[in-house]
């Protein structure tokens, strides 16, 4: 069997019939009684299937970037915790730069609102990601872990949840202080 019979689309670079008759194109298109020119699949279809999960989240850097004004111009409290979920997620990237970005776009984001029982649900996670990127990171990842840690105890307040985080990052904070090889940046905050 011919191509041209095989498909209902011209090949490229030929002429409509695909390198047959226009006539016999015309046959085959219009033989199965009604032609439409049908798409498998829209654009919207395409990129809402191959969205990948993290890619509904906003940017990381420019949370960070925005500032406090910005979330409070943005709206409700449920966007606000939406995508902190999203940022509390990106801290466990593999990226050093994903990392820092997501701790400075949470850290900026708890210095401008209390948010006490949404970080209370989440401050084992949030203790978890910091105890990592204190750890593991670099300088401005350190940096960057240290000013998220002492705002998280802020939202805490005085008791024991703000304790068992002192406890936790403590003798870390501790170390990179007494660290001579760590960088003066990590060291000061």
């Amino acid at each position: 069997m011919p191509k041209n019979k095989k498909r209902n689309t011209p090949h490229r670079g030929s002429s409509a019939g695909g390198g047959g008759s226009g006539a016999a194109a015309a046959t085959a298109a219009t033989a199965g009684g009604q032609h439409r020119n049908v798409q498998p699949f829209s654009d919207e279809d395409a990129s809402i299937e191959t969205m990948s999960h993290c890619s509904g989240y906003s940017d990381p850097s420019s949370f960070a970037e925005d500032g406090p004004e910005v979330l409070d111009e943005e709206g409700t409290q449920e966007d606000l915790e939406y995508k902190l979920k999203g940022l509390i997620d990106l801290t466990l990237d593999k990226s050093a730069k994903t990392r820092q970005a997501a701790l400075e776009g949470i850290k900026n984001a708890l210095a401008s609102k209390m948010l006490y029982e949404f970080i209370l649900e989440r401050r084992m996670t949030l203790t978890d990601s910091i105890e990592r990127c204190l750890k593991k990171g670099k300088s401005d990842e350190q940096r960057a872990a240290a000013a998220l840690a002492s705002v998280l105890c802020i939202q805490l307040g005085p008791g024991i949840e703000s304790e068992e985080i002192l406890k936790t990052l403590g003798p870390i904070l501790k170390k990179i202080i007494c660290d001579g090889s760590a960088s003066m940046q990590a060291r000061q905050t």
